[in-house]
């Protein structure tokens, strides 16, 4: 995988302009009418630092003729006000504006993880186990953060940008030749600051990688920790990961060392220029004392917009890229995110799988598949490992197409909106089912289901795990801790199946999930799921001859076929 990829920048302009959408052009009205009321309410200072001197102010009288007949405390009384006015004004249209942006802004994250997994859940089962769990956990907790807060810096970008120039044209209506000399100092600047854009793009790049790579090796630790203390082998684990955060750290460290620089420069050109256009002010320009210190409050207060503008020009190079690489591992990214819509119920009769072939690789997958699995019948599915009893049922569940051959569903192909709502009757046990550091309650219904009290308990009692539930101090609101933590495998896997039977399925797929329970136990549970009405289907897969001796017939895949099985050896 190459790593010499663009910044991302534009893609996350485009992006976000079309999310925000009107909201943007909202924002930057009130960016510049906060603008305006600021600058005019600066402009007051000349009439009333003029009047304070007890000098004339005939070139505001231009503006206000009728003013001429007012002494000067009752000018310079309503200059005063039209300053007040204007700052509360200005204050107001502020606060409209951040309250705003800061809308947009969450709702943009929001909406970016939305359609991360949008896209990721178009793009199927086969990509997203690719992906992992560890590039999953890269994606959402820190590329999607990260792009969301240099579209964040790009709105400071805007802001820092509209209120620079509209005091720049303030500036000018006082004096234009100091606005110009100010104005080729800003340039100057922004030239010389493109140099810690271009470092920032750099180091955002190689932080977004270091952050995947410390996200993979975190979640090894997590996943092989119980093997690593029993084996002795922690130390070696923490080392691989202690790597891998040092060299986030190192970049991380660099960045602020490099955003530190650009500050101090920034603040030191700052006071420079200030100086200068004093001294040409007073010296060159003999500007009148009100002018001159009204021009130098407004261009001590553009320095903040211009700061504000080369740093979110340096952090949105260096966040930027988390967009790119969202983009590098789902593509491009999808509008439209899926919602739940009601399906007719549906009901079938037959599934066919009709000389079907999905190798992964050449010799490796399944070559030639036939069978025919009626509704109400449970079917075994047996084979060494890595022969394809999972790919078989990855089939049946619509999760991989096939390569050649048909699956039908009372022969019509199972397809477009069939598939929708074949889904809709299908219940997917693993034998790693999740459980989540929740309650009991809210991992039942972690799917969507919507069930009152009883039928929660019923289906526990289904599953077999009613009475261990009630024994809870808190009952079905107790926590099974970290995936299930305070329950047995056996236990893990009743919860999942109660979670499954919430949907009423007319097929289960059981694939190794009762392989955690004993055959007494696991005879107990098949005997209530077959005894569920109506009686649903079941593809089960399995290795022990007493789980396949519950089917009512079995299949055994060998080099890539499905032939007829024996019930009684699996």
């Amino acid at each position: 995988m190459s790593r010499a990829e663009p910044s991302g920048i534009a893609a996350l302009f485009h992006d976000y302009r079309r999310f925000a959408g009107g909201r943007l052009w909202l924002s930057l009205g009130l960016m510049i009418l906060g603008a305006v009321a600021e600058g005019f309410g600066l402009l007051m200072i000349v009439p009333l630092a003029t009047i304070a001197i007890g000098g004339s102010e005939l070139r505001l009288l231009r503006f206000a003729p009728f003013a001429g007949s007012w002494s000067s405390q009752q000018r310079f009384l309503a200059a005063l006000l039209l300053f007040v006015a204007a700052m509360a004004a200005r204050s107001l249209l502020l606060l409209a504006r951040d309250t705003l942006l800061a809308r947009v802004e969450a709702d943009y994250e929001v909406n970016l993880r939305l359609r991360s997994a949008a896209t990721l859940a178009r793009r199927g089962w086969p990509f997203a186990s690719r992906m992992g769990q560890a590039g999953m956990q890269s994606l959402l907790l820190n590329d999607v953060p990260r792009a969301a807060q240099a579209a964040a810096f790009m709105q400071q970008i805007a802001v820092g940008g509209t209120m620079l120039v509209v005091q720049l044209v303030i500036a000018f209506l006082l004096s234009p030749a100091l606005t110009l000399l100010a104005v080729a100092f800003l340039v100057g600047g922004l030239i010389f600051s493109l140099r810690f854009v271009q470092r920032g793009v750099r180091r955002g790049l190689a932080m977004t990688y270091a952050m995947e790579d410390s996200a993979g090796s975190g979640f090894r630790l997590h996943a092989g920790l119980k093997a690593a203390l029993a084996q002795g082998t922690v130390p070696a684990f923490l080392a691989e990961y202690r790597s891998s955060l040092s060299r986030t750290a190192n970049q991380m460290v660099h960045f602020a060392r490099d955003y530190s620089v650009a500050q101090q420069l920034a603040s030191l050109a700052a006071a420079l220029v200030a100086a200068v256009l004093l001294l040409v002010g007073v010296r060159v320009l003999a500007l009148p004392f009100p002018v001159l210190v009204t021009s130098l409050i407004v261009f001590a207060r553009m320095s903040g917009p211009a700061q504000q503008l080369q740093n979110s020009l340096v952090r949105t190079a260096a966040f930027a890229p988390a967009f790119g690489a969202i983009e590098r591992r789902l593509g491009p990214l999808d509008w439209t995110v899926p919602v739940e819509r009601p399906n007719a119920p549906l009901e079938w009769h037959v599934l066919t799988l009709d000389h079907v072939r999905r190798e992964h690789q050449p010799g490796l997958g399944l070559r030639d598949v036939s069978l025919r699995l009626g509704l109400g019948e449970w079917l075994g599915v047996s084979g060494a490992s890595g022969a394809g009893k999972t790919t078989l049922v990855d089939l049946a569940a619509g999760l991989l197409e096939p390569q050649a051959g048909t699956i039908t569903l009372d022969e019509k192909e199972l397809q477009g909106d069939l598939l929708e709502r074949w889904r809709g009757v299908i219940t997917y046990v693993g034998q790693e089912g999740s459980v989540f550091n929740d309650s009991v309650r809210a991992n039942l219904l972690a799917e969507g289901a919507r069930a009152d009290e009883a039928v929660l308990w019923h289906v526990l009692d289904a599953a077999g795990l009613g009475e261990r539930v009630r024994a809870f101090p808190n009952g079905i609101d107790e926590s099974v801790g970290d995936r299930g933590s305070i329950l047995s495998g056996g236990e893990r896997q009743r919860l999942v199946i109660a979670r499954a039977l919430l949907r009423r399925p007319s097929l289960l797929i059981l694939d190794e999930a009762t392989a955690a329970l004993d055959p007494e136990s696991e005879a107990a549970l098949v005997v209530q799921l077959k005894g569920l009405e109506p009686r649903p289907a079941a593809l089960v897969v399995a290795h022990r001859p007493s789980t396949l001796a519950h089917c009512d017939s079995v299949v055994s895949i060998q080099h890539g076929v499905v032939s007829a099985g024996d019930v009684s050896t699996g």
